[in-house]
């Protein structure tokens, strides 16, 4: 594949350097006339001078001239023929005097001084129009120059002797055009590479069906190739995440059936020979495994496609039930459980994977508290924050962002001898996820751990309607 990125990259900055470099040789040139004047205009201004070098009455010629070369009708139109502003002919002798001692138009008087800086120009640049000359001859033994206005070339005399006044113009246009096409540019190679930018944000988010759109695959180089294998990347992680969780429920739906079997024959033998100490081991193991294929099937569920409905529910009625029977296992374990409701509160949820993940977190809260466990739930900024908190011996700080990770225990009084199996926060996680919310860990004042989740809120259903 050629590397087109590469040449785009080469040919813009290319262009731009050769288009400046023309710029710098070719505007000295346009800026100044009298190194460009036509030979044709020229040649019959000199014959014009000759014209008068050889006239009787240079007077009466320069008149003739006057009239014979008036300006067209449309340059009439455009100036107004007051002080000579349409003679087109002057002549001034060695001190710098027009015929008869007229007083000389002021481009004229200006061409003058210029010439004394300039004496090689053969054109000048006035606001109005242009001026050739001087063309020298010699009548009647005095020296003389001739002037000749140029009206037609007014407008483009004017830009370029306003631009010749003003270089630092001339520099802000080439650095503009320079900017707009680098811009064009950048802009070219950076749009795709957003778009793909926004898109590893989503897989790195979670969302294993964010692929690079439309807008980065059109592109035949470097960066549409690029754009492709990230899409075959995204293919491949989704297929081994999904059958990942696949497996993993497989597994636990398969250990169930020899596990059943277990614990029929504990039962058995207890009936046989009576209770002893090795049996109540494998029991209590039994449980344990129980417990975890369970919580492995809730997470497998929780990971993979779920088809249960969303459905808006006032979240003070979700957590009724939730919160009596915490409360009653709360009191079982001799603590207490306090909890704050915000009234009219409208949550879109899943029920029983939102239920199962606060039931959870709040078990959790009540196993490791040594007295007191506290539910609070809130409005703030159009989102629905949740907060458990408990007061016991807390986490460590470098444990509390793995607290979510499936199997992830901490090696402090939360460990296994709680009989946690490490998936409780992990199942947690996936439900928050589900409902595009977001949970996190911290540890409390109180020295205990603190449980936040955050839900986006639906607009209140307006029940005055239906009255």
């Amino acid at each position: 594949m050629p590397k087109q990125l590469f040449l785009k990259i080469f040919f813009g900055f290319w262009f731009v350097t050769v288009a400046q470099m023309a710029a710098i040789m070719i505007l000295p040139n346009m800026l100044d006339p009298a190194s460009k004047v036509d030979p044709k205009i020229e040649a019959f201004h000199k014959k014009l001078a000759h014209s008068l070098a050889k006239s009787s009455n240079l007077e009466k010629s320069v008149r003739k001239l006057q009239h014979k070369l008036r300006p067209p009708h449309f340059i009439k139109k455009r100036i107004s023929d007051k002080r000579g502003r349409l003679d087109n002919i002057f002549v001034v002798d060695e001190n710098k005097i027009g015929l008869k001692g007229n007083r000389l138009p002021k481009d004229i008087y200006l061409a003058l001084i210029q010439l004394e800086e300039e004496p090689e120009r053969r054109y000048f640049l006035f606001k109005r129009w242009g001026v050739y000359g001087p063309y020298a001859f010699t009548n009647d033994g005095k020296d003389y120059k001739l002037f000749v206005r140029d009206f037609e070339h007014k407008h483009r005399s004017v830009v370029l002797n306003f631009l010749k006044k003003h270089p630092g113009i001339i520099i802000a246009i080439a650095m503009l055009i320079s900017a707009i096409i680098c811009g064009l540019l950048s802009w070219h190679l950076s749009r795709p590479i957003r778009s793909l930018d926004r898109s590893a944000k989503q897989l790195a988010a979670g969302d294993l069906t964010a692929r690079a759109d439309k807008l980065a695959l059109r592109y035949h180089d470097e960066i549409g190739q690029l754009a492709k294998s990230f899409n075959e990347m995204a293919d491949s992680v989704q297929s081994m995440v999904n059958g990942q969780q696949r497996l993993l429920g497989d597994i636990s739906h398969e250990i169930r059936t020899p596990l059943t079997r277990l614990q029929l024959a504990c039962a058995i033998h207890r009936r046989q020979f009576g209770e002893n100490d090795e049996l109540m081991r494998i029991e209590h193991e039994t449980e344990v495994i129980d417990k975890m294929l369970n919580q492995l099937l809730a997470l497998s569920r929780s990971t993979l496609s779920d088809d249960h409905p969303f459905e808006q529910v006032d979240f003070a009625f979700f957590m009724e039930e939730i919160i009596d029977n915490a409360r009653f296992e709360a009191h079982q374990a001799n603590k207490q459980l306090d909890s704050t409701i915000a009234p009219d509160i409208t949550v879109e949820l899943q029920w029983d994977s939102l239920a199962s993940a606060i039931e959870n977190i709040i078990r959790n809260a009540i196993k490791y508290a040594d007295s007191k466990v506290c539910f609070n739930a809130y409005r703030a900024d159009e989102q629905l924050t949740i907060t458990i908190s408990d007061d016991g011996s807390g986490v460590e700080e470098s444990h509390l962002e793995n607290l979510f990770t499936p199997f992830y225990r901490v090696s402090t009084a939360r460990d296994r001898k709680t009989g946690g199996t490490g998936l409780g926060l992990a199942i947690a996680h996936e439900a928050v996820k589900r409902h595009s919310g977001k949970i996190s860990a911290s540890n409390n004042e109180k020295g205990g751990l603190s449980v936040t989740i955050v839900l986006p809120l639906t607009p209140k259903i307006d029940n005055a309607r239906n009255d």
